[in-house]
């Protein structure tokens, strides 16, 4: 079922949009606004037991780690970002503050104009390949 568009952003891309835009300027709360209360994401390193935390703080408690940390006052430059209703993906390429380099795929599902879901596929951006073709 499609997710309802809020006033503010009309579809689900331009939420999408949003959320990358306020990840990238590093800012945790506004990014955090974006998502549903009942929000739960799929990462294997964020520890999300239901009866201590919602995932929401569990996602936030992860931002605010040192690895979190490193994530949120990197880089994000998003490659493409594909629709479907109300799953959309972005794939990034993500520099942390460290220099980690990671080619990622996020993907999102939205409900009730926030988001409800997320899944991600990460990847470290070796130093050489073995084709022409790169990452993105």
């Amino acid at each position: 079922m499609p997710s309802t568009p809020s006033a503010e952003f009309p579809t689900t891309v331009d939420l999408i949009r949003e959320l990358v835009a306020r990840f990238r300027s590093g800012d945790v709360q506004a990014f955090a606004d974006l998502l549903g209360e009942d929000f739960i994401s799929h990462n294997p390193g964020i520890q999300h037991d239901p009866t201590a935390a919602t995932g929401k703080q569990a996602f936030l408690a992860y931002l605010h780690s040192p690895f979190g940390r490193d994530l949120t006052n990197g880089s994000v430059e998003t490659k493409r970002l594909l629709a479907d209703a109300d799953l959309v993906a972005v794939h990034n390429h993500v520099t942390t503050h460290s220099g980690l380099e990671m080619a990622t795929v996020d993907i999102f599902r939205v409900r009730d104009g926030l988001i409800a879901e997320h899944w991600d596929v990460v990847q470290a951006i070796p130093p050489d390949t073995t084709n022409p073709h790169g990452m993105f």
